[in-house]
């Protein structure tokens, strides 16, 4: 089952919507136009629930390969706020420290149902939602293709492997931390004095000589 959010009115920009059928909620950016899709019918979704949440602060986090199945490790996550306001203390948010602390671990029953049929529902589920995948994924490779990712990437796993540091992470996240190449010094002054000279070239080739 899937429900599409025809319009809203009055919700702030940047929120999300959150909406529970039966037990299992979904939730997304108002703005993203998705679907909100349910491994569910309509009788067995009932009752629905629509919140509207708005971000404090957020975070992107990688989790390493393999570390889902240790128990000694966690991860503190800084959380950066998402616009600075105020709170009931009148405090502004964008000063007020915070993080969550996580930690991965392997789900009892991952891997144990990969080979179960999926039931009747979700099978319509996944056919509807094919051409949404294919969407997605050559949006993504627009963005990719757009800023040369692809390319980045491969470098620098060369790097890490013809380097082989003993910190890897540390070592590729360095990389990043270099600054956006800035234009040099004359630069523009001398590309336009080339621009000039070859215009100039080109209209003294077309002029005709006096007999």
């Amino acid at each position: 089952m899937e429900l599409h959010v025809v319009s809203t009115e009055g919700v702030p920009e940047g929120c999300v919507l959150s909406v529970r059928a039966g037990t299992t909620r979904r939730q997304a950016r108002i703005e993203d136009g998705r679907p909100f899709r349910f491994p569910t019918t309509a009788a067995e979704a009932l009752p629905f629930k629509v919140d509207v949440l708005e971000p404090v602060a957020s975070a992107r986090f990688v989790l390493r390969a393999g570390d889902e199945k240790r128990t000694d490790c966690q991860y503190v996550i800084p959380l950066e706020a998402q616009a600075p306001s105020k709170d009931a203390v009148g405090t502004p948010k964008d000063q007020i420290v915070m993080s969550v602390t996580v930690a991965a671990a392997q789900a009892e029953e991952e891997g144990a149902e990969k080979g179960a049929a999926a039931p009747e529902g979700t099978k319509e589920i996944k056919r509807n939602s094919s051409s949404a995948r294919l969407s997605q994924a050559c949006t993504a490779r627009e963005y990719l293709d757009r800023h040369r990712l692809v390319e980045f990437t491969q470098l620098l796993i060369e790097s890490v492997i013809k380097e082989q540091p003993d910190k890897p992470y540390a070592f590729m996240a360095r990389q990043f931390n270099f600054p956006e190449p800035q234009p040099r010094p004359g630069a523009a002054a001398k590309a336009a004095a080339a621009a000039a000279a070859a215009a100039a070239a080109a209209q003294a080739a077309h002029v005709p000589t006096a007999a």
